[in-house]
């Protein structure tokens, strides 16, 4: 190994246990909302910092540092049983999120606005189209394909005129801080951070609602879609947060260690 590798893992270890650090401080000061008399969401500020490791050294340092925060702050702060796939989900989260940012960051930031605009655009009015054709054509085929699913429906209607609100919400907000911080080059991140924190998030959010209605039997006489959407809100609030505070925290990295 040539001393410039070494310099850079050693980079690597030092930062990456810095940031995991500072995210189990911020942890601590966590608190839960409670479902059904069982801690159901966490709301907790350390996500940009669990984040980072994935952001500035790839995919496996990020699913690395996403699997040892979890462990180290539940042994830190243990909320109910251990549940070991819950970490798994984390390290899913800490490995995908690198892996979009990694294909997102060098793509115009114009091209990326328009073509938010346009899958969010297809998204909602494929939601308007089924919630038209089951209400006003429900003999029809497409209709009755729709139905075939069961109580799933909701996610061809409801679910995705409500991804497409947020979409567009989430580009009113990315307009918001152009305005603010243009100057600053912090909004020049902020949309592909967004989609790179955001997608992961709703996804691993989804698998753990299952996952806690799975091992927590209070949750499991709980209907699903019930128990999600409150933890959809919070997630979304969170990834509009994190992605904020990764694209200052990226700033100031950049202006730290640029010329180091």
């Amino acid at each position: 190994m040539n001393r410039s590798k070494s310099s850079y893992y050693v980079k690597v270890i030092v930062q990456t246990g810095l940031l995991i650090a500072i995210a189990q401080i911020v942890k601590m000061f966590s608190t839960y909302l409670y479902f059904a008399g069982a801690p159901a969401i966490r709301i907790s500020f350390s996500g940009p910092f669990t984040k980072m490791p994935g952001i500035l050294f790839g995919p496996v340092v990020g699913g690395i540092s996403a699997g040892l925060s979890d462990i180290i702050g539940y042994l830190i702060k243990p909320q109910g049983a251990y549940i070991p796939w819950l970490t798994v989900t984390s390290i899913l989260g800490g490995v995908l999120t690198p892996l979009i940012w990694k294909g997102l960051r060098n793509i115009e930031i114009r091209k990326l606005q328009t073509i938010c605009i346009i899958v969010f655009s297809v998204i909602g009015l494929l939601g308007i189209f089924n919630h038209i054709q089951l209400t006003y054509y429900g003999t029809g085929t497409w209709a009755k394909y729709i139905s075939s699913i069961g109580k799933t429906t909701t996610f061809a209607t409801v679910l995705l005129i409500a991804t497409s609100l947020v979409g567009f919400l989430l580009l009113l907000i990315d307009r918001i801080i152009q305005k603010s911080y243009n100057q600053l080059n912090i909004y020049n991140n902020f949309l592909k951070l967004i989609i790179s924190v955001g997608i992961p998030g709703l996804l691993v959010t989804t698998i753990n609602t299952q996952l806690l209605r799975i091992f927590i039997p209070v949750l499991s006489k709980k209907a699903f879609m019930a128990f999600l959407l409150p933890r959809i809100v919070e997630e979304l609030f969170m990834t509009v947060y994190i992605s904020y505070m990764l694209s200052l925290l990226l700033y100031l990295y950049n202006n730290l260690f640029k010329n180091k």
